[in-house]
């Protein structure tokens, strides 16, 4: 009997130091956190308030070439500019102050589709942007070529030109072409490299003679009809074939611009340049117009007023700045460069008058756009 009541109390105690145990380890298990204090909740990315854009862009450039620069990053191309100028910065902080996020796929020249069918892919919306110049496409929308006439921009002076082209009646022709012809968007125009004559060698053409029946490399469109208004034998290929032709003596020389010598190394086969300018070389910026259209008004605004801003400095102070530099360096490799005397350049400029009428014949528009051309140049005498 007294064994049982002993097991009994031995069975109590040992139940009591359990609950105690058990106790224990339960307040301990309480105390200690769940998660590391270290740990911290990673933040979930603050979503556009409006909405994200995406555009596939296609350029007419390599990556290194003083355009793509503009667009991408003026540093490249300038030294003193920064990537915050170029137009893909100034529209992605535009998009953003209004509460949307926009991204740019780029793609350089060729790299999605050739260079000769870009404006028809922008049409069919394989692009959603696209920046090239419009002589490419003039047997699409031949009113786009109008900022190539010759003796004109370089007459009177970038900003001037550039508010003509980019404002007003000159505007909505273009404008209007472009939309009906290419399902485009026209948001600005960008005038670019000063076309001077390369010759090949280390003699610059110095007279209408000098270039007769000389085989110079044309961009195609207007500018090759400025090459033969002026006698010289036009010969139209792709920017990349002009050194290999150079080589093997296929070309006299060419109508480009002084980066070419340094850009494009012509200056290993071209050591004298003609100036002034017959035209300045511009590049266009387009968007496809169902795509625009699929945007919120306001941003559709941001495009149209982010392309003026920077296609008007683009105009006016990068590439005037890109070419005094590289003039200098021309200079400093060697180059010549040879300005035309007033009378001769009269001559020049003489001799270009029936593309004016060429011009006016492609289209009634076109032929407004002369009219409205010769009003302008008229007012700057």
């Amino acid at each position: 009997m007294r064994g049982k009541k002993l097991m009994s109390l031995l069975a109590v105690v040992c139940l009591a130091l359990l609950v105690v145990v058990l106790g224990t380890a339960g307040c301990a298990k309480e105390e200690t956190p769940t998660t590391p204090t270290s740990a911290k909740p990673t933040p979930t990315p603050a979503k556009p308030e409006k909405g994200e854009f995406n555009f596939a862009f296609q350029m007419a450039w390599h990556t290194k070439h003083p355009e793509y620069f503009a667009y991408v990053n003026p540093h490249g191309g300038v030294e003193e500019f920064s990537e915050e100028q170029g137009f893909v910065k100034m529209m992605e902080k535009a998009a953003s102050d209004l509460g949307y996020k926009v991204e740019f796929t780029l793609y350089p020249a060729d790299q999605l589709v050739k260079r000769k069918m870009a404006l028809d892919a922008l049409k069919a919306g394989t692009l959603d942007m696209l920046a090239s110049c419009g002589t490419y496409f003039h047997g699409m929308v031949p009113e786009g070529d109008i900022d190539w006439m010759p003796y004109t921009a370089t007459i009177v002076g970038r900003g001037k030109f550039w508010d003509f082209m980019n404002s007003g009646e000159m505007a909505d022709i273009i404008g209007k072409a472009y939309e009906e012809k290419a399902n485009a968007v026209w948001l600005a125009d960008t005038l670019c490299g000063s076309s001077c004559i390369l010759a090949k060698g280390d003699a610059p053409y110095k007279s209408l003679e000098d270039i007769k029946g000389k085989k110079l490399r044309c961009a195609g469109g207007l500018a090759t009809r400025v090459g033969d208004a002026l006698g010289c034998s036009p010969v139209t290929m792709a920017t990349g074939e002009v050194y290999p032709a150079l080589q093997r003596g296929v070309l006299d020389g060419l109508v480009f611009y002084v980066y070419g010598l340094r850009d494009y190394m012509f200056i290993d086969y071209c050591k004298a340049v003609t100036y002034p300018p017959m035209y300045i070389w511009c590049d266009d910026l387009w968007m496809n117009k169902d795509k625009f259209e699929s945007l919120p008004p306001d941003l559709q605004e941001a495009f149209k007023d982010t392309a003026h801003k920077w296609a008007r400095w683009v105009s006016t102070e990068y590439w005037p700045a890109y070419e005094e530099k590289l003039r200098k360096w021309a200079e400093d490799k060697g180059c010549v460069f040879y300005t035309l005397s007033s009378e001769e350049e009269a001559r020049w400029a003489k001799a270009v008058e029936p593309v004016w009428g060429w011009y006016a014949g492609e289209s009634p528009d076109c032929a407004k756009e002369i009219e409205l051309l010769k009003e302008f140049m008229a007012g700057q005498k």
